[in-house]
């Protein structure tokens, strides 16, 4: 790639909570600051910030809320912005809930990085399971 061109990145992530209807989710979902509560590896880091596996330190923000449905997120952090989709869907006896990403950065991400982002949404599915949804 040259350097100075935007960079994208996409992923989607899934996972499955069994025994949480979607509002439950989404209630826990919506709510980024009490995300440090459940999510394996991240942690506050002042008003508006988390630390999150694989990008660091970011500023976030709520774009858009689908009640039961979907939320929108945007995160900021250094040389990049994401928008992070948390999408639910009733299945069976619980929730599926898919995570799409879409990173636009100033420069190559590593692959390294890419994986450490995707292996911390992994962790959060599985920790959505436990959380108070």
């Amino acid at each position: 790639m040259m350097q100075g061109r935007p960079v994208r990145v996409e992923a989607v992530d899934q996972g499955f909570v069994p025994a949480a209807p979607p509002g439950r989710v989404f209630r826990v979902l919506r709510d980024p600051a009490g995300y440090p509560s459940w999510w394996p590896g991240v942690r506050a880091a002042g008003a508006g910030r988390l630390v999150m596996p694989g990008v660091g330190s970011v500023g976030f923000s709520v774009l858009r809320e689908r009640p039961d449905v979907a939320v929108e997120l945007r995160l900021a952090g250094r040389g990049f912005e994401a928008e992070v989709e948390w999408y639910l869907e009733p299945l069976e006896e619980g929730t599926m809930v898919s995570c799409i990403t879409r990173i636009g950065a100033r420069r190559r991400w590593p692959g390294r990085r890419v994986l450490a982002y995707r292996s911390g949404i992994r962790r959060a599915m599985v920790s959505l399971r436990g959380s108070p949804a």
